[in-house]
């Protein structure tokens, strides 16, 4: 039987599209990458709604799939245990369709991990592998020392804007990067359930804010670190080594045990600065894209 679409309702549904997202995680990445915040945050982000922007594939009742417009980035989810009834050919569709009305000229999506399945369906519906990117991670108890820096932690009036506008300075020239407005920003990370700023570590320099590292609490003793960046005009001193190894102690101040981190397979210089602490790959990624639209 095709499976019937429907939007998503936030107070029935977080629960059973979670347990979709997890499914899909232990069997392309071996551990869940996801929580129930991380969920939340997606919904509540400026622009969207689920009525129009979001679709749940449901059996007998039960959601096996799930389909989010996040700006360009179509996220399509499908049940490990529900592949192969057609609906993660339903929901992409939908979310082609979706997108065009949106006016998006180039959707894109992410094949994590292990699953190549997803790999061979994006290809033969038109997508390109555009963008790889590994996932790090070290153990705490492995690193190097943080080094005696004059490292503070974020205060959301005074700092709010100065780090948006640093960080989305610094990932401007990596290949991939999307702005994004404060709003959508601030909804992915300061107003994010369980947001912690004892974990979001600046530095400062003669001329302002030179630096950020902004760390998560993940469950499991996972300490994230979600954006690392130094000002340009501050490179080659060694901030950002500064930065990442203040993280880790902020991290293991917090109970936490190991460090996890995402970078884009073409920054090499931040590859080297992540192995030279003791990162290690652990799983990658691709984002596929398909042109909708005209040139």
């Amino acid at each position: 039987m095709p499976a019937r679409l429907r939007p998503p309702d936030a107070e029935t549904d977080a629960e059973a599209v979670l347990e979709v997202i997890l499914a899909r995680d232990r069997a392309d990445i071996g551990a869940p990458d996801f929580t129930l915040e991380d969920l939340r945050a997606d919904w509540a982000s400026p622009g969207l709604t689920l009525e129009h922007d979001a679709r749940v594939s449901a059996h007998a009742g039960a959601v096996r799939g799930y389909a989010v417009l996040l700006g360009d980035d179509a996220i399509v989810i499908v049940h490990p245990e529900a592949e192969g009834r057609g609906d993660g050919t339903v929901l992409r569709r939908w979310a082609e369709a979706r997108a065009a009305e949106r006016g998006t000229a180039v959707l894109r999506q992410f094949a994590y991990g292990a699953n190549d399945r997803a790999r061979d369906h994006l290809r033969a519906a038109g997508y390109a592998p555009a963008q790889h990117y590994f996932r790090l991670r070290a153990d705490l108890a492995e690193v190097p020392p943080a080094p005696d820096a004059p490292l503070r932690t974020f205060d959301a009036a005074g700092d709010e804007a100065a780090v948006h506008a640093l960080i989305q300075d610094a990932f401007a020239e990596i290949e991939g990067h999307e702005f994004l407005p404060l709003d959508r920003w601030r909804a992915k990370t300061i107003a994010k359930e369980g947001h912690d700023p004892s974990l979001w570590l600046l530095l400062d320099d003669d001329e302002g804010l030179a630096g950020a590292g902004l760390g998560e609490r993940w469950e499991d003793g996972a300490g994230y670190v979600a954006e690392l960046a130094v000002a340009a005009r501050a490179r080659g001193r060694g901030h950002g080594r500064t930065l990442l190894l203040g993280l880790f102690e902020a991290f293991r101040r917090a109970g936490l045990t190991r460090a996890e981190l995402g970078v884009h397979g073409r920054n090499r210089g931040a590859l080297r600065l992540y192995e030279s602490v003791g990162m290690r790959p652990t799983w990658q990624a691709e984002r596929w894209e398909k042109r909708l639209g005209p040139a």
